[in-house]
């Protein structure tokens, strides 16, 4: 489940729609873990997908450090790519914001973390300083060691901020990471009663906008 303070916005006609904060949300924040309503796949299970699922597919499943396909319910499957991300993985199971996000300052993260399949090759252009212009499996090892001390730093302050998600974390992390709950611990039914509404009426736009149709094609 994502953060409650986000909702789905329009970025542009280009880059198609993007999650945005709608509270200040700190440093050190989960921003995403997994919950009983996301789907969790095999390998084997995804391969017996039908073909006609396989453009879905490709925009929304993700693969974890375990192998496991993840489909997410909520608004996490729209989060974009950028090279500078200010949201990570972390070796815990759970995303969290490296960086303190202000309303209305979308949320991204790398998907070369994102357990990408090994012939991907996406072209970038999220426009930061730092981007790598491509986005391949083989940047993966690259991202996690650059990031490293980032993550760090984030969960050494996760028990000094409010954790809305905490309920959906083991009783056992929680206490590891000394964590407190917020003052909402998941977003209202309101508001979920929406973002399921504007889910069901998503452009057709990939999940990775910010990645052209162009990209190159891996070589054999």
């Amino acid at each position: 489940m994502i953060h409650p303070a986000t909702e789905l916005r329009l970025v542009d006609a280009v880059v198609g729609h993007g999650v945005f904060a709608t509270a200040p949300i700190p440093r050190g924040t989960i921003i995403w873990t997994l919950d009983p309503l996301d789907r969790v796949m095999t390998p084997l299970e995804v391969a017996a997908l039908p073909a006609t699922l396989a453009f879905d597919m490709e925009r929304y499943l993700w693969i974890d450090r375990h192998g496991r396909y993840i489909l997410a319910w909520d608004l996490a499957r729209f989060v974009n790519h950028s090279c500078a991300p200010n949201c990570l993985s972390t070796p815990y199971g759970f995303e969290i914001a490296v960086a303190d996000i202000a309303p209305g300052e979308q949320l991204t993260n790398d998907y070369a973390e994102l357990g990408m399949t090994p012939s991907e090759i996406l072209s970038c252009s999220c426009g930061a300083l730092t981007c790598r212009g491509y986005v391949v499996p083989g940047q993966a090892g690259m991202i996690r060691s650059q990031w490293a001390s980032e993550i760090e730093a984030a969960v050494a302050r996760a028990a000094s901020v409010e954790q809305p998600l905490i309920s959906l974390l083991a009783a056992e992390l929680v206490e590891r990471l000394a964590l407190r709950p917020g003052i909402a611990a998941l977003a209202a039914p309101r508001r979920r009663g929406v973002r399921t509404g504007r889910l069901r009426r998503r452009p057709r736009r990939s999940a990775r906008p910010q990645l052209h149709a162009d990209a190159p094609t891996a070589e054999a």
